[in-house]
């Protein structure tokens, strides 16, 4: 459903987008690449770091780029409801 209702967004006409499925897809988006950056973290926190704090350092700046890229694809799905 998530592919689905993306392909929609991006097809439908600027005006008739509805509002839920704006919601739905900056949902979708923000678990998904929070999840990526969660797991990128985390690899990359295992292979790079030995430290405890260094590790949580790596994993919290991948959570955060994933969840920063996230609001910046839900701001231009919003920007386009009207």
């Amino acid at each position: 459903w998530g592919v689905d209702a993306a392909w929609r967004v991006r097809r439908m006409t600027m005006t008739s987008i509805d509002y839920d499925v704006a919601v739905e897809r900056a949902i979708d988006v923000t678990l998904r690449r929070a999840t990526y950056g969660f797991a990128l973290g985390a690899a990359s926190a295992l292979v790079l770091f030995r430290g405890p704090r260094a590790r949580v350092g790596a994993l919290a700046f991948g959570v955060g780029c994933g969840c920063g890229s996230a609001y910046e694809e839900a701001q231009r799905v919003f920007a386009d409801v009207k």
